[in-house]
């Protein structure tokens, strides 16, 4: 479709406002196909990994489950794309017509994901639920035969980079130089991808927070400074950006 957006650039000359309208065409297109896709979470078996994984799966299971203020039913409430709407339209009577935002488009449903992830605990995301402690008891039982045979693959693992107390949970960690662990989670991406049979993989962060990563010249300034960094094993370079650079 053709999209024309209209706006007035403001410029100050001798002390006077000029106003120069200004309009730019646009053409967006949509790929009608919805694409297979896959989820990879960096740190899959932490609170947030292992919340939205059982979350999805109550969602698709369709999983009721009691709380002390009765049975609760899965939703995507709070979700922009599913539970969000957009104006249509109005009819000849002025009635303002609104839609599902999911309906307006071809859209991945959340499904329909294929899930993975990494994690430096090797416990399983039946055990990583129990551990995280978000969600309530009644769905935790019925959630854990479905989570007990999920296993994160192993990940980065650089202490400097995250809190002391995770140090404990470090079991699943991947060993080499730098530009070996990056590696490997690109290979571990192209595997998810073909064994699975998928068009799209996202690859998201849920994993702890990492400290502050310096910005350097020499170091990661530029593509070229920052693959010679990760070839070298700057001390630097944090495990956030080798999946970043790994998911390019």
């Amino acid at each position: 479709s053709e999209y024309e957006y209209r706006n007035s650039l403001v410029e100050e000359v001798d002390g006077r406002l000029v106003v120069t309208p200004s309009v730019t065409n646009y053409t967006f297109r949509t790929e009608k196909k919805v694409p297979r896709t896959g989820l990879l979470l960096v740190g899959w078996g932490g609170n947030n990994g292992s919340t939205i994984t059982g979350s999805i799966i109550a969602n698709k299971e369709g999983i009721n489950w009691r709380t002390k203020s009765g049975v609760q039913t899965p939703n995507y409430f709070g979700s922009l794309t599913q539970a969000s709407v957009v104006k249509l339209g109005v009819t000849e009577e002025g009635r303002e017509i609104y839609v599902p935002l999911k309906d307006m488009v071809p859209m991945v449903e959340p499904n329909d994901f294929v899930i993975s992830g990494w994690d430096i605990s090797s416990a399983n995301l039946a055990e990583a639920m129990e551990r995280a402690a978000v969600l309530d008891y009644d769905l935790q039982r019925q959630l854990y035969p479905y989570l007990q045979d999920l296993v994160p693959m192993p990940s980065i693992y650089f202490p400097d980079f995250i809190a002391a107390n995770q140090g404990d949970r470090a079991d699943n960690v991947l060993t080499g130089t730098k530009l070996e662990q990056m590696n490997k989670i690109r290979e571990d991406i192209r595997t998810f991808k073909e064994t699975n049979e998928l068009d799209k993989v996202i690859v998201l962060w849920t994993a702890n927070t990492e400290r502050f990563s310096s910005v350097l010249e020499g170091l990661n300034d530029t593509k070229e400074n920052l693959m010679a960094a990760i070839e070298r094993g700057e001390e630097e370079i944090s495990p956030s950006t080798l999946f970043a650079v790994a998911s390019i």
